[in-house]
């Protein structure tokens, strides 16, 4: 069963990543997500090398979740579900998790894009 808030949260999160209107025919978009908190997330996007990318990530509702970027120096992050948006460059293939702490709900997104040159 859907809590109602999820639809309102979701749309936030998508508003603050810009993926309610990103286009797949957009060359510098890669990919996008949106999941419950509860359900976490997990991405192993093919990155070409010698490109650099952008992973945003949003999560709105409450409590926080623990983002985890597989990464020759590996980035572990604890973000608050406050809405505001976490940016991390990219420049090799990761894998990315996003997983809900204890207490946490409500919706979290991710958008991966090719930075210009």
């Amino acid at each position: 069963m859907s809590d109602p808030t999820d639809g309102r949260l979701g749309r936030q999160v998508e508003e603050a990543l810009g993926t309610a209107e990103v286009s797949d025919s957009d060359p510098l978009f890669v990919e996008a997500g949106l999941e419950r908190v509860g359900d976490g997330f997990h991405s192993v996007p093919e990155l070409a090398r010698g490109n650099s990318y952008e992973l945003s990530v949003v999560c709105a509702g409450k409590g926080k979740i623990r983002l985890s970027v597989a990464l020759k120096n590996p980035v572990l992050q604890t973000l608050d579900c406050d809405g505001v948006t976490f940016r991390q460059r990219l420049t090799a293939s990761a894998e990315i998790d996003g997983d809900g702490m204890k207490g946490a709900a409500g919706m979290v997104g991710w958008r991966l894009d090719k930075v210009k040159k």
